[in-house]
């Protein structure tokens, strides 16, 4: 099935707006108490997540409920930048867990397990 092309600077306005939330605390604490009365809500309806709400949702499970709001506004302040102060560890440890399987037990079929060295002669 082929997607639907994108409108010319829709890219750009999700930017922008995604900044103005960032800044502004008040909008920053709305959005994210939004965020998961959607998540909420999409979960008694049956509905599917976004795959990226789904991976957030699966984050947020390790959290206690009266922090998800505020870790979600710390996600946004930080923002989801690949050049952000990030140690090489932490991406690591993010892009293993973004290869286990759901239950949590090894790794998904198909993916490398562990890290591999190959020699060269």
């Amino acid at each position: 099935m082929a997607k639907k092309p994108k409108k010319r600077g829709q890219h750009r306005f999700q930017q922008a707006f995604t900044k103005l939330v960032a800044r502004v605390p008040w909008m920053r604490r709305r959005y994210s108490r939004w965020i998961l009365r959607y998540m909420e809500k999409s979960r008694k309806k049956g509905r599917t997540l976004p795959p990226e709400l789904q991976r957030l949702e699966r984050q947020l499970t390790k959290v206690p409920p009266a922090k998800r709001a505020e870790v979600i506004e710390t996600a946004l302040v930080t923002g989801n930048d690949p050049d952000s102060a990030q140690s090489r560890a932490v991406r690591r440890a993010m892009s293993r867990q973004n290869r286990q399987r759901s239950t949590g037990r090894g790794q998904r079929p198909g993916s490398m397990g562990g890290s591999r060295v190959i020699e060269r002669r």
